[in-house]
């Protein structure tokens, strides 16, 4: 028998479920495929403390898989971690209108515009765009369009 190996999913921590959903939903065209309700109690078998509770709920993203996860937990920092510490993430989202798209957040409450866009015309990704952005809750997301000879 083969051993399968297939990226299923990204999860992403949030502070309010509902919110992040709503963000995801407005803004980059997600699908919720299935929620969670919260759960108390077990977390330590997804490398949280046993008695920290959790929800989640699961999107599509053209296709991609993300979950998106609250915690419950009395030790939570409530602070991301940066992106040039270990445990920082981003999602990468390839979008058809990188400067539209960019306007479009740059104006939702919250949201931070961390670069403008820049194109690479050479290295391993010449002809892409990409710019990078924060979410209300300090989640970093870098939006992407492959351009020619990308």
């Amino acid at each position: 028998m083969a051993d399968r190996r297939v990226l299923d999913h990204v999860g992403m921590s949030v502070p309010d479920l509902d919110a992040a959903v709503a963000f995801f939903t407005a803004h980059f065209a997600a699908r919720e495929v299935f929620r969670l309700p919260r759960v108390d109690g077990g977390a330590g078998r997804l490398g949280a403390p046993d008695d920290a509770a959790f929800a989640l709920a699961m999107l599509d993203i053209g296709g991609a898989r993300v979950e998106l996860i609250q915690w419950w937990s009395v030790d939570a920092a409530g602070v991301p971690p940066r992106a040039d510490l270990p445990g920082g993430t981003h999602l990468g989202i390839e979008v058809d209108d990188l400067p539209g798209t960019l306007a479009v957040l740059a104006a939702v409450p919250g949201v931070g515009v961390v670069g403008r866009p820049v194109t690479f015309a050479e290295g391993p990704t010449p002809g892409m765009s990409n710019a990078f952005i924060t979410t209300p809750w300090g989640g970093l997301i870098e939006l992407l369009a492959w351009g020619p000879g990308s």
